[in-house]
């Protein structure tokens, strides 16, 4: 049974919440001109190390999905057909709003761009204008790897073992093969959810103020020495997920965002990429839009969701 303070689903779902938070603002700071004399970025937002937020929001999902798939299915390894509906529909659902939306956005602002290339972009899982989506293929491969392996006769400690070693393969074949480091450095989160969720009593037993601590001092020497991404997020997972137990960041807002992650994640992009653009001169204007702008949009998406399954409920 889950003890109240340790990785409650309500506490889960709001720091997915900050992370998706993280990982849009980081995605307006990548590939931004800081140091051009047109475009205006504040020099004081260096301290807080914009670039490496897109990792550590991604981390925080790739573990929370790792424990949370671990967890359920090891309290109930019977798979039928429902739940690998939901599971899927909850993925892939998305997906497919987001290329609505994204064509709806193309032809209000730029209809030279509605070609027939977006067929290839929509069946390759790519986002416009193609954009690898990594993420979104990754996650999907580990939701897969985890299913079957429950689908095994196998005890949990090997399952873990065998997730562990098909993360470590994936990362060492992506970093050999050159791609960039953000397809494989956060992998390794995924299998350490899923260990949590299996020592869940171990660790809902530690002291929050010293995990929390012991992971903050290891991100401050990585900043400080050597930076190695893989094991600063490690770090970083251990100080988020003991953080939340001492403050509590429980918030309807967050918890919305949280539970939609998938659709946030998503509607960043039309959002950033071309219905903001006139604010990109101005970079704090620009980052502060384009994350009002994805909650509006991803609200309208929720709400329009919601009201499509109402109806064919009646």
């Amino acid at each position: 049974m889950q003890k109240k303070g340790f990785l409650n689903p309500k506490g889960t779902y709001s720091l997915r919440g900050i992370a998706m938070l993280m990982i849009i603002i980081s995605h307006t700071y990548n590939g931004y001109p800081i140091d051009s004399p047109s475009f205006y970025f504040p020099k004081w937002l260096n301290v807080f190390q914009l670039g490496l937020w897109g990792g550590m929001g991604v981390c925080i999902f790739f573990f929370i999905s790792g424990y949370g798939m671990f967890y359920t299915l090891s309290k109930n390894e019977h798979i039928d057909r429902e739940y690998l509906l939901s599971k899927f529909k909850r993925l892939f659902e998305p997906f497919f709003i987001y290329w609505i939306v994204e064509v709806i956005v193309l032809s209000i602002f730029n209809r030279s761009e509605l070609t027939i290339h977006i067929f290839k972009e929509i069946v390759t899982f790519s986002i416009h204008p193609d954009i690898e989506n990594w993420f979104f293929k990754v996650i999907v491969a580990t939701y897969i790897i985890t299913i079957a392996l429950f689908k095994c006769r196998l005890s949990n400690g090997l399952r873990i073992l065998l997730l562990s070693l098909f993360a470590i393969v994936y990362l060492i074949t992506m970093k050999q093969l050159d791609y960039g480091q953000w397809w494989y450095n956060t992998i390794l989160a995924f299998p350490a959810g899923a260990f949590v969720a299996h020592r869940y009593d171990w660790f809902a037993c530690q002291k929050a103020w010293l995990m929390s601590a012991i992971g903050l001092c290891v991100m401050f020497a990585l900043l400080i020495f050597y930076m190695n991404t893989i094991v600063f997020h490690l770090a970083f997972i251990l100080f988020a997920i003991y953080s939340i137990m001492i403050v509590d960041i429980q918030n309807r807002i967050l918890y919305f965002i949280g539970f939609n992650s998938f659709i946030f994640y998503f509607m960043e992009c039309p959002v950033m990429d071309t219905i903001m653009m006139f604010a990109y001169p101005h970079f704090p204007f620009y980052s502060l839009l384009s994350v009002v702008g994805t909650f509006l949009l991803s609200l309208l998406c929720v709400k329009c969701i919601y009201y499509s399954n109402s109806k064919a409920n009646h």
